[in-house]
């Protein structure tokens, strides 16, 4: 389990051939053209009606469970974690001045978040927030 303390340790142990895992899926990211799709409520044949509900495409699947395997998501308080709201909140933050560390911390509050606001992840992937923190991450592993 990484939490802030450990996440330095941890981010010099992976390798670059780790990090190629999550940043080998840049260039598909910078392809797809959606990220998944509201499925709308229907009519069940017992009567009852599902709720709506979001369904990621592929690519978002990839890099969630690529996250986890690397061992990027941050055990920590990321829901108090204010300057990272404000940084996820800015439609116009470098994500390059951030170290490593922070950029995964980022990472956490959207993998997180999406647990508690469906959706969320999928809006981070469409408005360009994930490609840009990972690009900013691939600028400081080479």
């Amino acid at each position: 389990m990484t939490t802030p303390e450990n996440l330095t340790k941890h981010i010099d142990s992976l390798s670059y051939q780790d990090w190629k895992m999550l940043l080998g899926l840049l260039p598909e990211i910078k392809r797809a053209k959606k990220f998944g799709k509201l499925v709308g409520a229907e009519k069940m044949p017992d009567g009852t009606v599902s709720l709506p509900y979001w369904s990621e495409d592929e690519i978002v699947s990839k890099f969630y469970n690529t996250s986890y395997f690397l061992g990027i998501v941050v055990v920590f308080d990321w829901s108090g974690w204010q300057e990272g709201i404000l940084i996820l909140n800015d439609p116009v933050a470098d994500f390059n001045k951030f170290d490593t560390s922070t950029l995964c911390k980022l990472l956490t509050v959207i993998i997180r978040s999406d647990k508690f606001c469906e959706g969320y992840m999928i809006n981070c992937f469409e408005t360009g927030t994930i490609t840009k923190i990972l690009e900013a991450l691939q600028a400081k592993i080479q």
